[in-house]
């Protein structure tokens, strides 16, 4: 089955978000047959961090957005697929 990277950025809703555990949060939420591959953790605004996440998903109908909701639920964050790459 054909993978998509899916690049997502994800904001903090303020400075007390702890990004760190959000990565953690992350792994733990992703549904079977993904993969946190790589994240990094990049100057927003006014002192803020963003965290940028690629994750490797299978190519089926619906994974994308399935993915995204499931970052969106993660309190304290706000996340938005960047980019969608076919492997």
């Amino acid at each position: 089955m054909a993978e998509n990277a899916v690049l997502v950025e994800l904001v903090p809703d303020d400075a007390e978000v702890d990004m760190d555990s959000i990565v953690e949060k992350i792994r733990e939420k992703l549904p079977a047959g993904t993969e946190l591959k790589d994240y990094k953790l990049e100057p927003f605004v006014f002192g803020l961090k963003k965290l940028r996440v690629m994750i490797i998903v299978p190519e089926k109908e619906g994974m994308i957005s399935e993915i995204e909701e499931i970052l969106n639920s993660i309190e304290g964050v706000s996340a938005e697929v960047q980019s969608i790459t076919r492997l």
